[in-house]
């Protein structure tokens, strides 16, 4: 896929909406598809996916799930593509990942606290007055965490640094924001972006 056809979608009220992503691994990167703005990932649809069957469809060395997720910005407009059925479960084009976002060993997800670069285009808005949960690396760049896992309800985030085995240097935190935090993303700039133990994803800010 050397060029994606996108149609941008606004999302509002996404805090806490439920979402999923499937990881079609080719020699040529990673394509990312994601529910989002078709459905909310049904449970017996994600579960049910045959990952081998995806595979042979896509032509792709592996096929990987990344979620359920649930985001944590107020609103969002992402900028997708082509739709795309997995099983009886549709998602649409979302991004471009490097091989080195999955971790060699097979393992699901990305190696944690390794910094990736995915191309994409989407703009993410925290609003003001709410709670935001960022990691800092060594180098102070902030990282803010941009969709938790189902095993880690809201409410338990602020804690989530007690469970993280993070390497020297980093930092986990919490804190309510003054003003509305606005990420706009795009295919013309480097987007950072890294994974912690649990593959829940942050940006850079």
């Amino acid at each position: 896929m050397s060029t994606v056809e996108l149609q941008k979608i606004e999302v509002i009220g996404t805090r806490d909406m439920r979402y999923g992503e499937i990881f079609v691994i080719k020699e040529t990167g990673i394509e990312v598809y994601n529910t989002t703005g078709l459905n909310d990932c049904p449970a017996e649809l994600w579960d049910a996916l045959d990952l081998e069957a995806i595979k042979e469809q896509y032509g792709a060395l592996s096929v990987q799930k990344n979620g359920p997720h649930f985001w944590m910005m107020d609103c969002q407009e992402l900028s997708l593509g082509e739709k795309a059925s997995f099983g009886d479960l549709e998602a649409r084009w979302a991004a471009r990942a490097p091989l080195s976002a999955v971790q060699k060993s097979g393992a699901s997800g990305g190696a944690p606290y390794k910094i990736y670069t995915p191309s994409k285009t989407q703009s993410m808005v925290y609003s003001a007055g709410k709670p935001v949960f960022e990691l800092v690396d060594p180098d102070g760049n902030v990282y803010v965490l941009q969709a938790r896992n189902e095993e880690f309800p809201i409410d338990s985030l602020a804690s989530l640094g007690d469970k993280l085995t993070l390497p020297k240097g980093w930092e986990y935190r919490n804190r309510v924001l003054t003003e509305d935090l606005t990420l706009d993303l795009g295919p013309d700039q480097t987007i950072y972006a890294v994974g912690d133990d649990f593959h829940q994803y942050y940006t850079r800010i």
